[in-house]
């Protein structure tokens, strides 16, 4: 199958824009134009359908598979999803924010999460592919309450499960409490720790695709990149622990091989996850990379044991 690539669909008054050149060049891709709308649903259904009939002709010029479009759970219905359907609409982002109806009237949503399982059941009836955006660290919300929605949005069996993280400027309704002083949001550290703990329970399902915040957007002062490296970073240094103390024996060398693209961050920012190794632990870790290991993956082998250390010295 075809690498998939989305291209980004922007929307100024009654007509689309796109990079009809990117297009061009991804002729070896599976390519989905993605709509740059938070909401595309709330669109007048008149002005939905103009939109997307101008697509249809750019889909049908170049063999494209189709669009994607975001939603939030109050502005979707029947009528909408039989005209998504018509016009090539392969795949619907819905916006979950919370399980916790409670924390939903908090923040002034419109729905409650009832109703929002009931719209992504209604989607994946209809045959959509359906990616869940819910939102970590809303005011009032637990550590409980963050892992009970990833426990619900996981039962809807989504595709894709997209992690953002709670910023005071993301709605005006947030951004009130804080100013307020009625909302103190999680520190940098407190929100990775979340997430991280969000990732392990998503990777105990069957849901392979997981995304933390949105692109080009920046969050705690740096870019998103920067920040979805910081995580995976993280998780990487805890997967190799993990591996080494599954082993009986006191490790001193290990060499670890990744796929290429995943180098980088399994030895850390300027070499962070080495250093930290080799203070708290005293391993040292060799990263080696292999293009024949996928992606998120990787092997193992001990080179030197504290045994094998003492035995060289006597």
């Amino acid at each position: 199958m075809k690498e998939k690539l989305y291209i980004p669909v922007k929307l100024a008054d009654e007509k689309v824009e796109i990079d009809i050149e990117e297009i061009k060049k991804a002729k070896d891709k599976r390519i989905v134009l993605e709509i740059q709308h938070k909401d595309f649903t709330s669109i007048k259904i008149e002005k939905q359908q103009n939109l997307l009939i101008q697509l249809k002709e750019i889909i049908k010029e170049y063999k494209i598979y189709g669009i994607k479009i975001h939603s939030i759970p109050d502005s979707v219905d029947k009528k909408n999803l039989r005209l998504l359907k018509k016009y090539k609409v392969k795949e619907i982002e819905l916006l979950i924010e919370s399980s916790n109806d409670y924390i939903l009237k908090n923040i002034k949503s419109d729905y409650k999460f009832k109703y929002a399982r009931k719209v992504a059941t209604q989607i994946k009836l209809k045959r959509f592919n359906l990616a869940i955006k819910l939102v970590v660290g809303l005011p009032e919300s637990t550590i409980a309450d963050d892992l009970n929605t990833v426990k619900q949005c996981i039962e809807l069996k989504p595709y894709q499960i997209v992690i953002i993280p709670c910023q005071p400027e993301d709605k005006v309704a947030i951004k009130n409490l804080y100013e307020q002083d009625e909302f103190s949001p999680l520190s940098q550290i407190q929100m990775m720790e979340r997430i991280k703990e969000s990732i392990n329970l998503i990777g105990k399902s069957k849901i392979k695709l997981v995304k933390i915040g949105e692109d080009n957007k920046a969050v705690y002062g740096i870019n998103i990149i920067q920040f979805r490296n910081l995580i995976a970073t993280d998780i990487w240094y805890n997967r190799i622990v993990e591996k080494i103390k599954s082993y009986n024996v006191k490790v001193k060398i290990v060499n670890v091989e990744v796929n290429p693209s995943d180098v980088d961050i399994v030895k850390g920012r300027d070499n962070s996850n080495l250093e930290k190794l080799q203070d708290v632990y005293d391993v040292e870790l060799r990263v080696l990379e292999n293009d024949k290991i996928s992606k998120d993956d990787f092997r193992m082998e001990i080179l030197k044991t504290y045994t094998d250390f003492l035995d060289d010295d006597d």
